[in-house]
């Protein structure tokens, strides 16, 4: 908000009441609004008096979790306190018609209109008792009727404004209070799982350097790594050859002499084979190196 009030226009604003303003706005609000009582506090200042209002206001308000306060020292251990329902407030501002932006600052209309001991507006009528508590009264109690609207602009605004927050609270305090537990319950439960996996998590690092130490295993993971796929490459070859040997010999039409493995050669000998045929069939799956035919031995090399 601004503090520039001399700009805002004032206005002061009762229940039920329409406003067309453009221009930024300094609001009176009605005791139609608000509690106020003057309680005689032994305290030495404005905080701890605020400690201790709330049970103050039990015996005329019977719910009093919604609301919020506001303290001004009057006297030595003399306080004018103040109790509001911010969403009263809030939904009476937005109903008026007054837009939340162009809202400068709040008043309580019983700091601000003392210079007048009895007025009206908007067909409403208000006078301070004989203990300087503005009250809202019928019309016809009122002795003089002072329209305030002729003189508002020449109302000095006190330095009281009133801490209003311009957001609806869709969660009563009673369930913020609620959530507020829910979430501290969710937090403890996952802090817990936290140290519990990390728990874990150190048990799991203990074993595997056990592991390492007695499988004579380096330390560093990169070196892990390397020897893992240098193992890795050396037991798909021999799957390879496995394969190899696996498919040739699954065929019992061939007559095979001996075979030789040379690292990654497959060296056969066959007896009385169709030469054709056999190397069509090998041809399928493997690369063939070389085929030589010596009398009846059919030579056939291949590359895995």
């Amino acid at each position: 908000m601004s503090l520039v009030s001399s700009k805002s226009k004032k206005v002061f604003l009762c229940s039920n009441m329409k406003i067309d303003e453009t221009s930024k706005v300094d609001i009176i609000l009605s005791p139609e609004f608000y509690w106020v009582r003057v309680f005689d506090i032994p305290v030495k200042n404005i905080t701890q008096a605020k400690a201790v209002i709330p049970p103050l206001f039990e015996d005329v308000l019977q719910e009093v979790s919604e609301l919020s306060y506001q303290v001004i020292k009057s006297d030595e251990n003399k306080y004018l306190c103040f109790a509001y329902i911010n969403k009263k407030i809030f939904e009476a501002v937005k109903d008026s018609g007054i837009n939340l932006s162009l809202v400068n600052a709040i008043y309580f209309a019983q700091n601000e209109c003392k210079d007048f001991r009895q007025f009206c507006i908007d067909d409403k009528s208000f006078l301070y008792t004989s203990d300087d508590i503005l009250v809202k009264v019928p019309n016809e109690v009122l002795t003089q009727k002072v329209v305030l609207n002729d003189f508002i602009e020449n109302i000095n605004l006190s330095s009281n404004k009133i801490d209003i927050k311009f957001y609806n609270n869709f969660l009563s305090s009673k369930q913020i209070y609620m959530v507020l537990i829910i979430c501290t319950i969710i937090f403890t439960i996952n802090f817990s799982k936290y140290f519990a996996y990390e728990n874990e998590i150190s048990k799991l690092d203990e074993k595997i350097e056990k592991i390492k130490v007695s499988n004579n295993l380096p330390s560093s993971t990169i070196q892990i790594d390397s020897i893992i796929k240098a193992n890795t490459n050396i037991a798909q070859k021999e799957i390879n050859k496995r394969d190899a040997l696996f498919y040739i010999l699954a065929n019992n039409s061939i007559d095979i002499k001996d075979i030789t493995l040379q690292g990654d050669v497959l060296d056969m000998n066959f007896l009385n084979v169709d030469k054709t045929k056999i190397e069509k069939y090998i041809s399928k799956k493997y690369k063939i190196i070389s085929s030589t035919s010596n009398n009846l031995i059919l030579n056939i090399k291949v590359q895995l």
